[in-house]
Parts: structure tokens; sequence; C-alpha cells
């Protein structure tokens, strides 16, 4: 059976759960990750359930993108989407599941009238930077924090 995208079901969201769970463990600094994507889950469910894509393989999640209409774009103007999460199980990740779920997640967007995909990635993503670079993500500008 071939990989699809689908919408989310709820047997689907302990599974989808366990895979950030799991990505979330090689990053030891996102203490309160788990907190916020379980509330992107709720807040997405309630608000605007279409946009939580999963992927699919023989009947199995095996990766998720939350994204979310967002409204006019406070720098461009233009009307907005954000790429809220991605995740795919590990063993997937070399087989174009996190790219075709981003491009998912594009025709999502445009479906619903926007004309820009934002998404927020952390200093620690690693190679996640040239995943989206190749999807065609430019850095727009930077977010920077200090410890107070």
């Amino acid at each position: 059976m071939p990989l699809v995208v689908r919408r989310v079901k709820v047997q689907d969201l302990s599974v989808l759960e366990s895979l950030e769970l799991e990505t979330a463990r090689a990053f030891p600094s996102r203490t309160r990750w788990m907190e916020t994507f379980r509330q992107l889950l709720e807040r997405s469910l309630s608000e605007e359930p279409e946009g939580l894509l999963v992927a699919d393989f023989d009947g199995r999640a095996i990766g998720v993108a939350i994204a979310r209409v967002r409204g006019t774009h406070p720098v461009s103007g233009e009307e907005h989407g954000r790429l809220e999460a991605l995740t795919v199980a590990p063993a997937w990740r070399a087989h174009g599941v996190r790219e075709r779920l981003v491009k998912e997640a594009e025709a999502y967007l445009k479906s619903r009238g926007c004309r820009l995909m934002v998404t927020t990635l952390r200093s620690d993503a690693g190679a996640d930077g040239e995943l989206f670079k190749a999807s065609g993500f430019k850095v727009a500008a930077w977010e920077l924090e200090r410890s107070l």
C-alpha cells in the first residue's frame, strides 16, 4: 500500500504524541515542547482539524504536519499560514515523508487563500534547516533570545 496523506483520526493522536516524544528526546533543551505540542494538537482539532495532516503507510500513522491559517502577515501583508509542527518517525525520514508533508501543508494553505507559508525552526534543529531550504523556504527573520 502506498504512502497517503490524510486528515487526522482520533486513534492517531496517541501515536502522533509518541512520535513527537521520540523526536523531542533528541533535544533535551526543549523542556516544555511536549506540552506545547499537545496544545497545538488540541487547538488544531477544535479550530482547524483539516490542517492536521497525517502521513499514513499501510494504515499506520508515521508522521504529522500541523498547518494553520494565520491571516495577514504583520510584515509582508500577505495572507499567510504557519507550519506549526512537522514530525516523522525516524525510520521514515530518509523516505521523503517530511517533504511530502510539507507539500501537502502548502497545498492545504493555498486552498485556504494563503500566499505565504512560514515556520519557526530552533537553532538546534541541525539538518532540518536543509530540509526546509530544499523545500523553498528562506530565512526571512531572526528571533534572538537571551536568558535573564
